[in-house]
């Protein structure tokens, strides 16, 4: 539309265009900021981007965009080289690791700021099923500040965090809104109605303050009221004196669950590797299960797990690629035991695993649910205490959870972890969706 002069010229015109996360510039995104740059010859444009940290090439990001603006373009290059997050031997190993990565922009290796050495040790293993020893290994250690387990998939995030809070540790699984928007969430969606009624565009203090009370008594209880304060704090932070609702709706809207995910000392947090970009933290435990570097995002994502590290970084892995990187203060431990998979799984279910028209007729027993209830759990679908279904599982779930049972797993329970509102693309009417999350025991037979 800028290309075709559709957009009013006032609306773009720029003096200066910054790109945060250049790496991760997809085609369309490309497409803008050229668009940009045509209608604005004389706007400056600042593209901040590691290359060695694109890892979301699976959605069609890519850093050949980054580096055509600096060979297309003519546009000078700054490396900034000095790294204040990580102890020495940490920003050392990780330095020896990135050689291996083809095609890179960077040419001068990265400067530890800091020169003392932090807890580095690599644990191989013959075996697979590294969960349990994992945790074990966590369990074992006593390391201040703040701790996060990084995983290759969700699922091993989930099984992980699970394992940990059964052995009593405060754990914490950083999650996304994968497949709905955050403006869905059930509470979200209530906090924003408080102010549906207004006749103003702004939200004055006492509206506001008064819909964080209603929130928080409405769903005192919910696993996602702290994530939904968290969120609006931040709203709060960025729009001190003027309050907009158009703008609540955006930032709502444009954010993503796992933004909010704070916690303390005293929390372990679990994540993937990708929903852990941008974060770091004192003590990393980094599980590498059945993780091969056959591509180059493979590779880099490695590199993104590993650079998340402050002071320890702990890696369990059953590869070899790590056997050849040399540095001061590595530790190498070598384990030759087998692991079974641990007896207790979780699974939280999308909107991909669940019947979706199921729930326009049970309409009338959902509405007295809310994220963090109880539920019964059968061959079928999910129940309410009362032994009514009120959620119906897909096709798709139901060959997961046939292949589950020939691994001797067997649903126990179940509780509601998200209510979002899902819309029929031939029905303007809005549904509420319950996505639970399911909790399997492994059961042999005698």
């Amino acid at each position: 539309r800028i290309k075709s002069g559709e957009v009013d010229p006032g609306r773009i015109t720029k003096s200066v265009l910054v790109i945060d996360e250049a790496q991760d510039m997809d085609a369309h995104e490309f497409a803008l900021v050229q668009a940009l740059m045509e209608r604005n010859e004389e706007m400056r444009v600042i593209a901040v981007g590691d290359d060695d940290q694109n890892i979301y090439e699976f959605r069609g990001a890519s850093s050949k965009y980054l580096e055509q603006l600096i060979t297309e373009y003519r546009a000078a290059r700054y490396e900034l080289v000095e790294n204040y997050r990580s102890k020495s031997n940490l920003v050392d190993f990780t330095n020896r690791y990135v050689q291996k990565l083809p095609r890179r922009l960077k040419t001068t290796p990265i400067i530890p700021v800091q020169g003392s050495q932090g807890k580095l040790r690599v644990v191989h293993y013959r075996s697979s099923n590294l969960i349990v020893p994992l945790v074990e290994d966590v369990l074992s250690q006593q390391l201040p500040g703040t701790t996060c387990v990084l995983t290759k998939t969700n699922e091993e995030a989930m099984q992980v965090a699970g394992l940990l809070n059964k052995n009593g540790v405060q754990a914490k699984l950083i999650q996304s809104n994968e497949g709905f928007n955050l403006y869905n969430l059930l509470e979200i969606r209530f906090f924003v109605s408080r102010f549906h009624d207004a006749a103003t565009y702004v939200i004055n203090d006492g509206l506001w303050s008064g819909a964080i009370n209603s929130l928080k008594s409405r769903f005192g209880s919910s696993p996602n009221l702290e994530l939904c304060l968290n969120l609006i704090r931040d709203f709060d932070i960025t729009n001190p004196t003027h309050k907009y609702k158009s703008d609540l709706e955006v930032f709502i809207r444009e954010s993503k669950l796992e933004d909010f995910v704070r916690g303390d000392r005293e929390t372990v947090f679990v994540s993937t590797i990708h929903k852990a970009k941008g974060r770091e933290f004192d003590n990393v435990f980094l599980m590498l299960d059945q993780f091969y570097l056959n591509t180059a995002e493979a590779m880099r994502q490695l590199y993104v797990a590993m650079t998340r590290a402050k002071n320890n970084l702990m890696i369990h892995y059953n590869g070899d690629y790590l056997h050849s990187i040399k540095t001061e203060g590595l530790e190498r431990v070598e384990d030759f035991r087998e692991y079974e998979q641990p007896d207790q799984l979780m699974k939280q279910l999308s909107l991909k695993d669940v019947y979706l028209d199921f729930f326009d007729r049970r309409r009338h027993l959902i509405r007295y649910l809310k994220s963090g209830d109880e539920l019964l759990v059968d061959e079928d679908g999910c129940l309410n205490i009362k032994g009514m279904p009120v959620l119906k599982f897909s096709n798709k779930f139901k060959n997961e959870l046939q292949a589950l049972r020939q691994g001797n797993y067997r649903p126990q329970k179940a509780r509601v972890r998200f209510m979002v509102y899902w819309q029929k693309t031939d029905n303007e009417e809005e549904i509420p969706v319950i996505l639970p999350e399911l909790y399997f025991e492994r059961k042999f037979q005698e």
